[in-house]
């Protein structure tokens, strides 16, 4: 399976305006895989399955979860949004026999982030939170996309301390994947930092 016959299959169950965000993500996300030579086809697959609930109702993704026995974290509970990515990750793997773990986890972590992500898995994460119709509803997010283009988990560490810093604002819950990986890409940069690379 390649992201354009998943597409092609999408196409009829996802609704328009859902996939032209996707067609924009598998687009900036090919880019990100070109300019630092990735895996643009695993990638790209990842970026073309990854919102593939994103547009289900709260209720339903929630309903979906339980029926499919997922574990579900109190945080997620809260916010079922959360669920798109691990439900998408299960039904494509079950249902579209993909079998990449990579792509499999990349999706089922796309909305936090995970602390074993490789940079092919960055480069889907980075480019659903820049692609062009997302700064232009958010300038906050051009410091991010500028990162990114020296370094992707750099420009990955930059965004979830924004979505952190918002949800403290507004009093929101925080996944707790997000401080993990928070946490985990800041030892990395100190480490570096401390030997002088």
């Amino acid at each position: 399976m390649d992201y354009v016959r998943l597409r092609e299959y999408m196409s009829g169950e996802v609704p328009a305006k859902m996939l032209a965000h996707i067609d924009r993500v598998v687009k900036l996300a090919g880019f990100f895989g070109e300019k630092y030579g990735l895996n643009v086809s695993e990638i790209k697959l990842a970026a073309q399955g990854h919102d593939l609930f994103r547009a289900l109702p709260q209720k339903e993704l929630l309903q979906k979860a339980k029926d499919m026995d997922l574990d579900i974290h109190p945080v997620e509970l809260n916010s079922p949004v959360l669920l798109h990515g691990p439900l998408a990750a299960i039904e494509l793997k079950e249902r579209f026999n993909i079998k990449n773990p990579q792509v499999l986890e990349t999706i089922k972590w796309h909305t936090t982030g995970h602390p074993e992500f490789s940079l092919e898995s960055w480069a889907m994460f980075i480019a659903d939170k820049v692609e062009p119709n997302k700064i232009a509803k958010n300038s906050d997010l051009q410091i991010v996309s500028d990162i990114a283009g020296e370094s992707l988990e750099k420009a990955a560490l930059t965004y979830i301390d924004i979505r952190i810093n918002e949800a403290l604002q507004l009093g929101l819950q925080i996944h707790p994947m997000s401080i993990h990986t928070r946490n985990t890409l800041l030892s990395k940069f100190d480490a570096i930092s401390n030997s002088g690379g």
